[in-house]
């Protein structure tokens, strides 16, 4: 096993950097927002915070790459193995552990995926997606994905929210707190945290890649 994600001494560097914890807290929110705009008929809203949760997942990819040592990919993503030993025998790690990082891969995947299907999605009543006009007769296919994709996304969450409430209070672990604080008595031997701007940029990137998509997609809705 890599020593580096197991190192709990070290430089009083925060786990979790800035922008982690920002995109960490507003994913649950912008998750539930499109919930309940869904439920509600609200598409407006719904298509919206889409938008803006599909640019922060695309950051938090792109942070994954270049970001601060614990956000990578490289650093807590691991063998499959090395996951099945942790289940086996347990461990602290500063960052993610191994099944936690293979869940931040799932999650960022449907988040992902979620995102995208939304914008060929199209029901002829209440919404039409941006790109639906390239997805053609293809376009119910991929609404029907949507919707079977968001099933799946909704268990994972419950797994996830079950495994943090595992760890932090019957193991006593403070999860909680150090993606709210971005360290709560753990310490890494690590390089500091990227700025935050670098990935505000990214994000700001993102953002403007994606309206500039839309706003050359044919048959783009008026409010674009």
């Amino acid at each position: 096993m890599r020593s580096s994600p197991s190192a709990v001494n070290g430089a009083d560097y925060p786990v979790w950097d800035a922008f982690i914890r920002l995109a960490h807290w507003y994913l649950p929110v912008a998750v539930g927002v499109m919930w309940w705009s869904g439920e509600q008929g609200r598409m407006d809203i719904h298509q919206w915070v889409g938008l803006s949760l599909l640019c922060v997942v695309v950051a938090r990819v792109l942070w994954g790459l270049i970001g601060s040592q614990a956000a990578r990919f490289a650093y807590f993503v691991v063998p499959p193995s090395v996951a099945w030993q942790y289940l086996r025998r347990g461990g602290q790690y500063a960052g993610h552990n191994p099944l936690g990082g293979w869940s931040v891969i799932a999650m960022l995947l449907l988040l992902l995926l979620q995102g995208v299907s939304g914008l060929f999605s199209r029901d002829d009543v209440l919404f039409e997606g941006p790109f639906s006009y390239w997805a053609g007769e293809r376009s119910g296919a991929v609404t029907e994905w949507h919707l079977i994709n968001w099933q799946v996304l909704q268990a994972l969450i419950a797994v996830h929210l079950v495994a943090v409430a595992w760890y932090q209070w019957r193991k006593r672990q403070p999860l909680i707190q150090a993606m709210w604080r971005g360290k709560a008595g753990y310490k890494m031997s690590s390089t500091p945290p990227q700025p935050l701007w670098i990935a505000l940029l990214i994000l700001v990137m993102a953002g403007a890649s994606l309206w500039g998509l839309i706003a050359l997609a044919p048959q783009a809705p008026s409010y674009y």
